[in-house]
């Protein structure tokens, strides 16, 4: 075979350009890949601690801040890194095969109990994120779903999503290179991007396009013609949800020509050997160093901050490169980010957007007052990200996107929700509860350590002095600080006034 040309590849309109990384003394810290050490000046404190866990998880309770103080920082990291035990299905009904309906009345009651399925799914999949505790792969699962989407309206078929949901659990840290080649023939793909109806003879060109574009490695790394020829090799997959769950290959429906793919030869296969063509592609794609800086860009932004046009080349090349050099072994790459000097420096605390996920699931674990899964998903959904829905192929944008002048009093009332109890316009939630939840701290019987203990646990960063002053006067009820006593008549309503001031205020926002 002949080597990789690097003929520059035809663009398509209306799909946004990734900006450029920041190199030289544009960076925003000059902080490497080098493992942090905590020092006298940046001790491995309740704020770090707090970093590593919002960044990693879904947002830290006091008993996960408490006990990663007693770790070292890359105890914790392994920790987190952990594979945790899979959680059981949600029901039976994700290995049931239905009946075909026939009748438009049948259509329509399949239709629309698949949808109920959906949204029980969406629901058992918040309360896995609820219940992830101190471990990262929840994070990484939804970091996939934004990266390699399906979106439920397309797809139908909820065996179908459930199946994709696992997946990305299963390669969560894995390899990339498997984790693709293994997405080819994924049933909700097939469904999403038209893969069921890729044949010879008629090649549908919407997955191939979107596998080199938006999955693996960027515009700019192959031609039009590169595309043609990929969704050739994908050909022959098919689909039917009332025989099967599995995706089946069959070789009539494959285009079994050799093919040329980005300067390679493809040798064509007319038994079931042809489905090993989509590998093929898969091993070819990987080949370019473009795929280890794509991706690696993607977790720089999900991991260490949000804002695309402020990426650290420099850190993106070398997790490139340590990509590349362990074989696409995605778990090291995140274990060195989060165990590096550069996501600790202090540029990187607290300088994200939540998504409405995290910002969802972290008020129900912060204040151990989870509504349920179908309530969080609902939130989600009306903050603008709808489980197993992203918006297009290219999933949520995010950064900025997350807050709108829509989507900001709704988080605002929402968090208020998890605090009193109540929602505005309706609706209610068992709250938290105000006494349990103060007494957790160590410090609750002095009122001045146990403000800056909620403080560093709801807040990425420290409030000025003044503002601190104020939410103090507010727990206290006027009282001077002294007489505090969460046990004392009117403290529970204190605490609520102040929780809601603080889950109010923007940096709440942030983590």
């Amino acid at each position: 075979m002949s080597s990789i040309t690097d003929t520059p590849a035809q663009s398509r309109s209306g799909r946004r350009a990734l900006p450029p990384m920041l190199y030289g003394s544009s960076r925003r810290t000059l902080a490497g890949l080098e493992p942090w050490n905590p020092t006298p000046s940046e001790p491995w404190d309740a704020l770090r601690a707090s970093h590593l866990l919002r960044r990693a998880t879904y947002l830290p309770t006091y008993a996960a801040v408490r006990e990663a103080l007693t770790m070292q920082p890359t105890e914790l990291v392994d920790r987190l890194l952990e594979a945790p035990t899979e959680p059981p299905a949600p029901a039976s009904w994700v290995n049931e095969i239905f009946n075909r309906p026939t009748t438009q009345p049948e259509k329509d009651a399949y239709e629309a109990h698949n949808k109920s399925l959906t949204q029980s799914l969406r629901a058992w999949w918040a309360d896995l994120m609820v219940a992830s505790g101190t471990n990262i792969i929840e994070k990484m699962t939804l970091f996939w779903h934004g990266h390699i989407t399906s979106e439920s309206a397309v797809v139908k078929v909820p065996q179908y999503l459930y199946q994709q949901n696992v997946l990305f659990r299963v390669f969560a840290l894995g390899n990339f290179r498997d984790f693709m080649k293994e997405v080819n023939h994924d049933p909700a793909m097939l469904r999403y991007l038209d893969g069921e109806i890729n044949t010879g003879g008629n090649p549908n060109e919407n997955y191939a396009r979107e596998l080199m574009e938006l999955f693996s490695m960027g515009e700019g790394h192959y031609t039009e013609q590169d595309i043609k020829e990929a969704a050739r090799c994908l050909t022959g997959w098919r689909l039917d949800e009332f025989t099967s769950l599995d995706a089946t290959f069959n070789p009539l429906y494959h285009d079994s020509g050799n093919k040329t793919f980005m300067g390679r030869t493809i040798v064509g296969r007319s038994s079931l050997d042809g489905r090993f063509e989509g590998d093929d592609v898969v091993d070819i794609i990987f080949e370019d160093a473009a795929v280890a800086r794509f991706i690696c860009r993607k977790l720089y932004l999900a991991f260490v901050y949000n804002n695309p046009s402020q990426v650290d080349g420099a850190i993106v090349d070398e997790l490139a490169a340590l990509l590349r050099s362990n074989n696409y072994d995605l778990k090291i790459v995140v274990e060195t980010l989060l165990k590096s000097a550069h996501f600790f420096d202090t540029v990187n605390i607290g300088a994200m957007i939540k998504s409405p996920a995290v910002f969802s699931v972290g008020l129900a674990r912060q204040f151990a007052a989870h509504p349920g899964g179908g309530r969080l998903a609902d939130d989600m959904r009306a903050i603008e990200q709808n489980l197993l829905d992203p918006p297009n192929v290219a999933g949520w944008e995010g950064y900025r996107t997350w807050i709108s002048t829509t989507t900001y009093p709704l988080r605002k009332s929402i968090a208020e929700r998890f605090i009193t109890g109540q929602y505005p316009g309706g609706g209610s939630q068992t709250p938290v509860d105000a006494v349990a939840w103060i007494k957790q701290f160590d410090n609750y019987r002095d009122a001045e350590k146990l403000l800056d203990e909620i403080l560093t646990l709801l807040l990425p960063v420290k409030v000025s002095t003044a503002r601190r002053a104020g939410y103090l006067q507010t727990m206290l009820g006027g009282a001077p600080v002294y007489e505090w006593n969460i046990d004392a008549p009117n403290s529970e309503l204190n605490v609520r006034n102040m929780l809601v001031r603080i889950v109010s205020a923007p940096d709440f926002q942030l983590h």
